[in-house]
């Protein structure tokens, strides 16, 4: 992993989330890239304004900018590097993600109640549109060297490496325990299923500290839950495919809500073509 990229909006929610992935960039030993997009101001009356020019805006947003990187290098020794663009936030970052070799995304999530509140309209988006890993960071959670991981699997996605990369790097970085968990929605379930699923992840999780937990519960969002409850855990992880990725990820009834709950935060891997 060689770059860690912190799209911020000058929240106290982004200015968690920086300082999160700031602690993992130290421990990776990554480069850190700030970044932030901004739009120009709308009208909503016909009260004259005075209106602000693109420069002026600009020079405005790389200043604040500038004090949340000179903030990060100081409370962290971290050398980081700053960009900001005019555009919507989240095809500025998908458009970055396509003209850097970014590894993974940090954001942070806000909010309670509702899709866009649990984990803030642009991390949503972001996280749809693109390829890059994106690990989200709930507001009130703080940094703590991940001892233990939860990945939370279904047994049928494609054994890839590099799908993995990201977990298994910081598996190995943190020698964390990885607890692949799957939960079984009808009692007896799958055994072919379930015993398919431990073959392929253990090509994956070979040589790595792992156990495999199995539990009955209807819903997944439910047995997630019961489980981080039962095992303190400091990374959830979760893969997201094209076609599901609403349903499995962002669904009310499933785990961004539980993560947001239960303060853990959420990586996302992203199993797109």
């Amino acid at each position: 992993m060689n770059t860690i990229l912190v799209p911020v909006d000058f929240s106290p929610a982004s200015r968690n989330a920086a300082a999160f992935a700031a602690e993992l960039a130290k421990a990776l030993q990554t480069r850190l890239l700030l970044f932030h997009a901004y739009m120009l101001p709308t009208p909503i009356s016909e009260v004259p304004y005075a209106m602000v020019t693109v420069d002026n805006l600009q020079k405005e947003n790389e200043e604040q900018i500038k004090k949340e990187a000179d903030w990060l290098h100081n409370e962290y020794g971290l050398e980081v590097e700053k960009l900001v663009r005019i555009g919507i936030a989240s095809d500025e970052i998908k458009t970055l993600t396509k003209e850097r070799p970014i590894d993974l995304i940090v954001m942070g999530m806000k909010g309670a109640g509702g899709l866009d509140k649990i984990i803030g309209s642009t991390t949503t988006n972001v996280a749809r549109k693109v390829k890059t890993p994106v690990l989200v960071v709930p507001h009130n959670t703080t940094y703590t060297p991940i001892k233990h991981i939860t990945y939370a699997s279904d047994f049928s996605y494609r054994t890839s490496p590099e799908l993995f990369k990201p977990l298994l790097q910081l598996a190995r970085t943190f020698n964390a325990r990885t607890h692949i968990l799957f939960i079984r929605q009808s009692h007896g379930g799958n055994s072919e299923l379930e015993l398919t699923g431990k073959r392929s992840n253990e090509i994956i999780f070979q040589g790595l500290d792992h156990e495999y937990v199995i539990i009955e519960e209807p819903s997944v969002n439910h047995g997630i839950s019961k489980y981080l409850k039962q095992q303190s855990s400091e990374l959830l992880v979760m893969v997201a495919h094209k076609h599901t990725f609403l349903e499995r990820v962002f669904s009310k009834n499933h785990t961004t809500h539980m993560a947001y709950e239960t303060h853990v935060p959420l990586l996302i891997l992203q199993d797109k073509d």
